[in-house]
């Protein structure tokens, strides 16, 4: 059953549907959070918030096939303003599990590759970390989450453009973030 069929159903008064759509996403929804809060309670709630806010405004979705873009608006919206108000730093990793150790070995690199490897994305981490929001949430929407310019721009609602922009401003302070510390060079490419 397609979203927009389940959405008209909550809306004509089968509200045991909705239990479908959060079925559907929920993990998706909560995976996406945890990268932009890196805490596991504030993203449950969020997520939870997030599906009971979309429910209260189902009738609103215009489009109702886009059911998962909307609520995942909904979802960064609350994790955005849950950081202006705590002044808090957000972070793009969620926990690592054993299976990428058993996967860097079965690719053949040296431990000092696998540990400057990861020096790498600590670092870039921390300086993601440390982006203002307007970048940070482009930049992870794009590079964690793995959606187009055009998405982008229509999830936060701003112009192409300025997804272009951020995003190439947040590269170039990662890269020369990265070449203070000695990890990259100056020919680094941040395309």
């Amino acid at each position: 059953m397609g979203d927009a069929l389940v959405v008209e159903k909550v809306i004509g008064g089968d509200a045991a549907s909705y239990e479908l759509l959060i079925r559907k996403y929920q993990s998706k929804l909560f995976s996406t959070v945890l990268h932009m809060v890196k805490n596991r309670e504030l993203a449950e709630d969020i997520v939870q918030e997030s599906f009971l806010r979309a429910f209260r405004k189902l009738d609103t979705l215009n489009n109702r096939s886009q059911f998962y873009p909307w609520i995942k608006r909904i979802a960064l919206n609350m994790a955005l303003n849950h950081f202006e108000k705590e002044k808090r730093v957000l972070d793009v990793e969620s926990d690592d599990d054993e299976s990428s150790f058993f996967e860097n070995i079965a690719s053949g690199e040296s431990p000092e590759e696998l540990t400057l490897k990861e020096e790498m994305k600590r670092y870039v981490r921390m300086f993601v970390d440390s982006l203002p929001d307007r970048l940070r949430v482009v930049i992870i929407l794009r590079e964690v989450d793995d959606m187009s310019y055009e998405e982008i721009a229509e999830m936060l609602n701003i112009p192409l453009g300025t997804v272009r922009s951020r995003l190439f401003n947040a590269r170039n302070i990662i890269k020369e973030r990265l070449i203070k510390q000695g990890l990259a060079d100056g020919l680094y490419k941040t395309s």
